[in-house]
């Protein structure tokens, strides 16, 4: 009988994305001594040549942020010239192949619990490779796509039982709006779904039983959407038998703040009230993104910035903190953008909200993901730090001025699936002056 050990590739000490995946294999009936699982919070080769020794096949499994490519790239190629590599995550989806091309056997590119069930089936000889749904291949001419298969979320936990990891409990994936620089529209295509109540309550139920876990924390692009078919209508009951359920289980939960963010569509009195009632957070995270009103046109926010000062205005008036993110350096952003963006930045804090402060980077699969950053403006920089010394901003706004280059200059050396890469032109000088290409190829 074969056996198989799959090597978690742990980044950051990030295991929790790999719950509700060996969930579904535990769904499937595949934890049953076939396969045992191992986490690695570092170069996996060592673990995998254990693995040889005890007569396991290992395969090695990477969740891949573009930022935690950009580190680990030359890693992935050793281990993937000795060892079957299997990568997901947003970088994937949007640039699978950049890692196909590094070695990486399969490449998921869609919904993870239907891909890595059939996986396993194939490795473990139980299953063809052409019956495994959403990845990509290489075969070293041609890119291929298998069928795309959409889960149900509720047919599937989202949680491990044999796993101590109790990561935030995802309750909706894929987004109703279309803004241009967000991933999460464009690599779901709108496909809006939702994990059920009771579905989440279990979840919950395990956590707390299980783990000891009382604080219970859910993702969602727009925490206050949940349960919403139709772009900016609240669903008051749902949310309210979410967290009340969330109570009756001796656990706190906490919706609306970081990792389900919300929208200035979605902030009303009866929602703040719900979530007063019922949530542990006293925080509101919602998204302006910018000042400028072109920009929120251009970039398809389907918002205006009086919509998210009222929507400000509203938090305060419950006596919630407001978290307002803000994009700075937008594609097409002129000195008259910053000037806009910036009143709007002291009215706030004048009102004591707090920033939640960022700088454009191109992500792969966004419309935006081949445009050039266009730095940090001065003006930005002054405010920021003055509001800085306020305690009213925070963020990585800084060091991602530096990310938005490494990435453009990534996604510019091989922006789509041709057989070789076909840098942009236009990238070339601005690549290599900062260093990032070398010879014409980019340079890790």
């Amino acid at each position: 009988m074969a056996r198989l050990r799959l090597i978690v590739r742990t980044v950051y000490g990030a295991r929790n994305a790999y719950a509700p995946l060996l969930g579904s294999l535990e769904s499937e009936g595949l934890l049953d001594g076939r396969v045992e699982v191992s986490f690695v919070d570092g170069d996996p080769s060592g673990e995998a040549l254990r693995a040889e020794r005890e007569g396991e096949i290992p395969v090695v499994l990477y969740g891949l942020s573009t930022l935690s490519y950009l580190e680990l790239r030359g890693e992935i190629g050793r281990v993937a010239s000795r060892f079957h590599v299997v990568a997901g995550g947003p970088h994937v989806e949007g640039a699978y192949w950049q890692v196909l091309r590094d070695g990486v056997e399969y490449a998921v590119v869609g919904d993870g619990e239907a891909a890595l069930p059939w996986i396993v089936k194939y490795y473990l000889g139980e299953a063809d490779s052409s019956d495994i749904p959403n990845v990509a291949t290489f075969d070293g001419s041609r890119f291929k796509v298998s069928r795309i298969v959409h889960v149900d979320l509720d047919e599937y936990p989202a949680y491990t039982r044999r796993y101590p990891l109790y990561p935030p409990i995802e309750i909706m994936r894929g987004c109703h709006y279309t803004c241009k620089f967000c991933q999460v529209p464009w690599l779901f295509k709108r496909r809006v779904r939702y994990r059920s109540v009771e579905r989440v309550l279990e979840a919950v139920e395990h956590y707390v039983k299980a783990g000891g876990k009382r604080r219970i924390r859910f993702t969602a692009p727009i925490g206050f959407a949940y349960m919403s078919w139709e772009p900016g209508r609240i669903n008051y009951e749902a949310i309210e038998e979410l967290l009340k359920g969330v109570r009756r289980l001796r656990a706190t939960p906490f919706l609306g703040s970081f990792p389900s963010e919300t929208r200035p569509e979605y902030v009303d009195d009866k929602v703040l009230g719900i979530v007063k009632r019922y949530a542990g957070n006293r925080r509101i995270s919602l998204g302006l993104q910018t000042g400028s009103e072109r920009l929120l046109e251009a970039t398809r926010r389907g918002h205006t910035v009086e919509d998210a000062l009222e929507a400000v205005r509203t938090v305060l008036r419950a006596g919630l903190l407001p978290v307002v993110d803000i994009i700075f350096g937008l594609p097409g952003e002129t000195v008259e953008d910053v000037e806009e963006t910036v009143r709007v930045m002291r009215t706030l804090s004048a009102w004591r909200a707090r920033m939640r402060l960022h700088t454009f980077m191109p992500l792969p699969g966004t419309p935006m993901a081949l445009e050039r950053p266009v730095g940090i403006h001065p003006l930005y920089r002054e405010v920021a730090r003055r509001l800085a010394g306020m305690g009213l901003v925070e963020g990585y706004w800084e060091d991602q001025e530096d990310y938005a280059w490494r990435i453009y200059c990534l996604m510019a050396s091989d922006p789509k699936p041709t057989r070789e890469p076909q840098p942009l032109s236009e990238a070339v000088e601005l690549c290599r002056e900062r260093g990032y290409w070398k010879a014409g190829a980019w340079r890790a």
